[in-house]
């Protein structure tokens, strides 16, 4: 069953809607969002009833809630002007669909050509020929259509339970008041299991589990083969699946070291979907950790002018003014942010090095030591220590990462800091090389990080510079 308005084909199982041959496919919020507003056409839904229709099992944090899954569907519409083609936004209240429902018109058949006097012409054998060329284009236009039309209704229509699962297990994914990642995880997994040709699935499942390495919930050797593995079967499924693309640029990137494939994902998610700000965000990111800091910037306040709530987009904001250097402005843009959601743990962290840049060395550990999630800022505490000269905090933070590297997870980059910043440059340049190979992602940020000030210039920064990004940065 399908939704029409103002030339536009909603499909309610597919999520895909189109016009004028753009096609794209929403995600399970925004298309649900969509379709109540639209069942409910020049009324009133208000944001309660919308939550309840999106999340019945309880409201998510505000970051990832209804103001998102809005601004995406608004994206997605070509609904971002001033003034509203089709959803009216009653402040405080809710929400009102105020396009045209109807049916999709069908094309009116064409009238029949009125005889033409009969005239004899020496070029007739030319008219012939054009027309004939027409109709083999037209034939030929034709055709494509078709074809296109086929391999849409070819692609898998995952059963209602899969897509229930789906849902309940994306909606996890996107909590940070609680680690929900295990509960993220079963919910893909049983979504899979009900239906293993649901691309979309397994495409959420690889995603969750390349952010649970990032937040060492699982260590790289567990968690990457099992997300590029579904993410590699999601496009196997069904090559137009976003998130999967994502997926393999995040492995690329962050673990693979290799920022041409990362390109080469970016692009072709860019190709499938309108811009979004998760794509914008590893743009950004990419950009940055290559040296390319205005570019970075400009993508993720674009990011973060299509998901103003989402936090995360902050602090990664906040972590590229860092690493150029502008820490008053990761101060000021944090401080607010991080007062306001005491839960920001990232975004403490951010703040931690900033404020430890500019000498505020209490404000700093106060930070760090109100974190619950340290998820991938290992080392921050260890170089905070160092600058304040407690020697033995840092020996027992040493001590820490070295036990969480006997269990998998990459921290040889993390430890090269603290030596670093304890003044130890020949460890410090030891573990650098090491964390090429261990699945330290924040190296990634080397070429940038004011922490390695002290080993610019040594033989062995230039050696892990060179293999990590095989040219000299530009555009900075």
């Amino acid at each position: 069953m399908q939704l029409h308005f103002d030339g536009w084909t909603v499909d309610r199982i597919s999520g895909e809607i189109s016009r004028d041959g753009r096609v794209v496919r929403l995600a399970q919020q925004p298309l649900r969002i969509l379709l109540e507003l639209a069942d409910h056409a020049g009324t009133v839904v208000t944001r309660d009833q919308l939550v309840k229709t999106l999340w019945p099992a309880g409201v998510v944090d505000f970051d990832n809630g209804l103001n998102v899954a809005m601004r995406k569907l608004r994206v997605a519409l070509d609904d971002t002007g001033d003034t509203p083609k089709y959803i009216e936004t009653l402040p405080k209240v809710g929400y009102r669909f105020i396009g045209k429902i109807g049916a999709a018109q069908p094309v009116p058949p064409a009238s029949p050509a009125q005889p033409a006097p009969r005239r004899t012409s020496r070029r007739w054998p030319l008219a012939v020929g054009l027309m004939a060329a027409v109709l083999a284009v037209f034939v030929a236009a034709l055709l494509v259509l078709q074809s296109g039309r086929n391999a849409a209704a070819a692609r898998h229509v995952p059963s209602a339970r899969a897509q229930e699962l789906y849902v309940e297990g994306m909606h996890e994914r996107s909590r940070r008041d609680i680690d929900a990642t295990p509960a993220a995880l079963a919910k893909l997994e049983a979504a899979i299991k009900e239906d293993p040709q649901y691309a979309e699935a397994w495409a959420g499942y690889g995603r969750t589990l390349s952010a649970a390495v990032v937040r060492q919930r699982t260590t790289p050797a567990e968690g990457l083969p099992k997300a590029r593995a579904a993410a590699e079967r999601a496009l196997a499924l069904d090559a137009t699946v976003t998130d999967a693309y994502v997926t393999l640029l995040h492995i690329h990137m962050d673990f693979d070291k290799d920022f041409a494939a990362a390109a080469r994902d970016l692009e072709k998610a860019r190709q499938l979907a309108p811009p979004s700000a998760s794509l914008w965000h590893y743009s950004a990111m990419l950009n940055a950790q290559q040296g390319r800091v205005e570019a970075g910037l400009a993508d993720m306040r674009r990011a973060r002018a299509l998901e103003p709530m989402t936090l995360l987009l902050s602090s990664n904001y906040a972590l590229i003014l860092f690493n150029a250097r502008r820490y008053d402005e990761a101060i000021e843009l944090l401080a607010p942010l991080v007062k306001a959601n005491p839960g920001f743990d990232t975004g403490r962290s951010v703040l931690a090095r900033a404020l430890a840049a500019t000498g505020r060395f209490d404000e700093a550990l106060e930070q760090l030591q109100a974190r619950k999630d340290v998820g991938a800022w290992q080392g921050d505490l260890g170089v905070l220590y160092a600058k304040m000269g407690r020697r033995d905090d840092v020996l027992r933070e040493i001590a820490r990462l070295g036990a969480l590297e006997a269990q998998g997870f990459g921290e040889s980059y993390e430890l090269a800091t603290i030596y670093t910043a304890l003044g130890d440059l020949d460890k410090g340049c030891e573990l650098l090389g090491k964390a090429l190979t261990d699945r330290s992602f924040l190296v990634n940020w080397m070429r940038l990080d004011p922490r390695m000030d002290p080993l610019r210039g040594r033989q062995c920064f230039a050696e892990v510079e060179a293999k990590l990004y095989g040219a000299p940065a530009d555009g900075a």
